[in-house]
């Protein structure tokens, strides 16, 4: 085995091939970001459970907006206030994680 051959070998073990997700194989597969959590499902307001079930329907902030009499920013600053706090990128898995654990 030649130097080249060792060194390409060592590089080739450095590189980590991200898992893909298996219905789209260009796309990597993301780790549950909301795992179980009962203290935190406890702390979920019953105004938060209104907002994410709006969103669950699939409603326009504008329209939960009006829905809720609130503005449209603050309805966008509360949903990622909660995005934040669970941990979540998006509001969409927030509410999977809401419907999974039968909050919504």
């Amino acid at each position: 085995m030649t130097d080249l051959d060792v060194g390409t070998m060592h590089l080739a073990s450095q590189r980590t091939m991200p898992e893909l997700h298996p219905l789209s194989p260009r796309v990597p597969l993301q780790r549950e970001a909301l795992p179980h959590r009962e203290p935190v499902a406890r702390h979920v307001s019953s105004e938060e459970l209104r907002l994410l079930s709006l969103l669950a329907e699939g409603l326009p902030l504008e329209t939960i907006a009006r829905r809720l009499s609130l503005s449209d920013r603050t309805v966008r600053r509360r949903s990622k206030a909660l995005c934040d706090r669970m941990g979540a990128r998006a509001p969409i898995q927030v509410v999977a994680w809401a419907a999974r654990n039968g909050l919504i």
